[in-house]
């Protein structure tokens, strides 16, 4: 699942925007949703809701109702209004990731991850005696494991070591053992981006993401999933500032890889899989639904041949695709056939608490779009049972609680409950 990224760190709304078009600094939009962020750049430009309208060319009724919240922005709509306003969409979104303020307790704890990332090209340290290969798959399926429970502070204190055993055993190990050792460096390497992109950091996750790519490289055989994978996992940064060129390129970069392959090996199949389900979320981003269907479509023709695999941390099969279709709908706005595709969802044994997570996230957004708050309360704390530390960091769920709290009419104990643990 797209959950989630790989360029600089967005830059906050305080921060202003330089996209004017005669040049000039415009002053930052307050507040963190997109009808806000409207509302303040009107001020600025001196534009009515009426006037804007009719330079954007959309519905006057529609702008009023996504700036006073009622109505979700659409990406045709987000697009033609920051035109006629002379910014970027993305000027126009809040980030639906963290920004990396040195508040996060995280923050501190990244400077060994840091240090390993940076010093890779370095020789293996002499003091460094690697374990057999059997017992570092299991630290890395160990750390895999902690990252996608978003048990960040343990996995945090486990992955540097890690990266250091694994880059000693890819350079001292021989013949088939180091090529293995390289992909689990590889995977391992992907941890890192995992908490880059939990707490904002985008620095730290496209370097893991670069070091990924590197030792994927000289992985032999797994090299074209591994690279692949990679590929898939950047994105998630584009989707957060609004780059949906770029996530097409990078989606074609990774069915590029894995082209002269064998298509039929599990791994391959896993990494075309993935692959589609995150053109199917770039095609909803983009209103582009026969496309979206499209590629939900071909991944779940793949998910018919793999059945449920956990191979390369990614969970791909049929549960991951029907959480996707779920996910697009959200995007696509069709609140309504969101909830309805969710029904009777089971997840497997052993699926990912920030996968599930996730999902409970996307049906907090739908009911909290269908005037729903106490469903969507409910789902915030479907997500709060499995991965308690991402829904209290993940911006998609703070936006939902920021809304849930300007549209009641008083804040029960479950409302204040979510304003408290999101921090909102």
């Amino acid at each position: 699942m797209i959950c989630d990224q790989a360029s600089s760190r967005v830059r906050s709304p305080m921060q202003g925007s330089r996209n004017s078009r005669d040049g000039a600094s415009v002053a930052p939009p307050d507040g963190i949703s997109t009808g806000q962020r409207i509302a303040a750049y009107e001020d600025v430009r001196g534009l009515s809701h009426r006037q804007l309208a009719d330079r954007a060319h959309v519905s006057y009724s529609l702008l009023t109702k996504v700036v006073a919240g009622h109505k979700p922005a659409t990406p045709e709509f987000v697009a033609a209004v920051a035109r006629a306003l002379g910014v970027e969409p993305g000027d126009l979104q809040p980030p639906p990731y963290g920004d990396g303020t040195a508040d996060d307790p995280l923050v501190p704890l990244m400077g060994p991850i840091r240090t390993v990332l940076d010093l890779y090209d370095l020789p293996p340290q002499e003091a460094v005696r690697p374990r057999a290969l059997p017992v570092l798959r299991a630290a890395v399926r160990q750390v895999n494991t902690l990252a996608q429970a978003a048990k960040y502070k343990p996995m945090v204190a486990m992955l540097p070591g890690l990266l250091v055993e694994l880059h000693t055993a890819a350079h001292e190990f021989t013949g088939e053992q180091q090529r293995q050792a390289w992909g689990l460096l590889a995977e391992a390497y992907r941890c890192g981006h995992s908490v880059g992109i939990a707490i904002g950091l985008s620095d730290l996750s496209a370097t893991a993401l670069a070091r990924m790519d590197w030792a994927a490289e000289r992985a032999g055989d797994q090299a074209p999933a591994l690279r692949a994978a990679r590929e898939y996992l950047r994105v998630t940064a584009y989707l957060r500032v609004g780059d949906l060129a770029a996530c097409r390129r990078l989606q074609e970069s990774g069915r590029g890889h894995l082209e002269g392959t064998d298509a039929k090996t599990p791994s391959a199949l896993v990494t075309t899989g993935q692959l589609h389900l995150g053109s199917a979320v770039v095609a909803a981003r983009a209103g582009q639904k026969d496309l979206m269907q499209h590629h939900l479509d071909e991944a779940e023709h793949v998910a018919a041949r793999t059945g449920e695999q956990p191979d390369l941390s990614l969970h791909f099969g049929p549960t991951n695709v029907r959480v996707h279709r779920v996910m697009t709908l959200v995007e696509a706005g069709e609140h309504d056939r969101a909830v309805a595709a969710a029904k009777g969802l089971r997840f497997p044994a052993g699926w990912a608490p920030t996968r599930i997570g996730h999902h409970h996230i996307d049906l907090a957004r739908a009911y909290r779009w269908m005037a729903r708050p106490e469903a969507a309360l409910d789902q915030l704390d479907a997500a709060y049972a499995v991965a308690p530390d991402q829904v209290s960091r993940h911006p998609l769920a703070r936006e939902t609680v920021t809304a849930l709290s300007r549209s009641a009419s008083r804040r029960s104990l479950r409302l204040s409950t979510w304003i408290t643990r999101t921090g909102i």
